[in-house]
């Protein structure tokens, strides 16, 4: 490892921690879950998302390894929250590229800016789409949201009965989706990296064939965290 390298793993150890400190546990748990949601995001559960975390970014960083020299080295998450934290942090502080978080806005993003300002973390998330080219695409477990998209949520999700939402209108979600998925996709470069779940991979393969592009999906993939949804990371050439 350089020594550059070595101090880029030493800040992202450091950064971490501070975020871990600081972040307001109570209050996101409060976000997270219909009830009180206490001990959601205890010590126990924090250090397991931190290392499903850690997993899921040495295969991004394989991934990202792939992609042509002299690219754009920027990444943009759409629906950045508290389970994109390590992914965002390790391509930030350890491999140097350019990070650019979306989410709406809302009390999860106002913490997560909050606490990246007290702690020092060059990052901040954001309601708008860069206006530049970027090579990896972030978008993990975002068109399976229950309250954004229930019907599209029970139709990937396979649900029936009490465990459906039971609400929604398949038809209008699964075009939504489709002009978001073209949306994302539209400064996307030419060779770049997708990474997104099993469940939404079928909306980002109908756009790149759409477009005369194809995904290379890889046989290996990583539970996520919270959500548990099988992600991969995807060459788009």
């Amino acid at each position: 490892m350089s020594d550059s390298a070595h101090i880029g793993v030493e800040a992202f150890g450091a950064a971490l921690a501070a975020l871990d400190a600081e972040l307001d546990w109570a209050l996101l748990e409060r976000l997270y879950c219909w009830d009180a949601g206490e001990g959601f995001f205890g010590a126990e559960e924090r250090e397991a998302l931190w290392d499903a975390g850690l997993q899921i970014a040495a295969g991004l960083s394989e991934g990202l390894a792939e992609l042509p020299a002299g690219g754009p080295r920027r990444s943009v998450y759409v629906g950045a929250a508290v389970a994109e934290l390590v992914p965002m942090l390790v391509e930030s502080m350890v491999l140097g590229r350019e990070v650019c978080a979306v989410n709406l806005p809302g009390a999860e993003a106002d913490e997560l800016n909050r606490a990246f300002e007290a702690v020092g973390v060059a990052l901040r998330v954001d309601a708008e789409l860069p206006d530049a080219e970027y090579d990896h695409l972030w978008v993990v477990s975002v068109l399976t949201d229950p309250e954004a998209f229930p019907a599209l949520h029970d139709e990937l999700y396979q649900r029936t009965g009490e465990g459906a939402t039971g609400r929604g209108n398949l038809v209008a979600e699964r075009m939504r989706a489709a002009e978001l998925v073209d949306a994302w996709c539209t400064r996307l470069a030419r060779r770049a990296l997708v990474s997104t779940t099993d469940e939404e991979l079928g909306f980002f393969e109908a756009e790149a064939a759409r477009h005369g592009r194809r995904l290379e999906v890889p046989e290996l993939g990583r539970l996520t965290a919270i959500v548990g949804d099988t992600l991969r990371h995807c060459g788009r050439r």
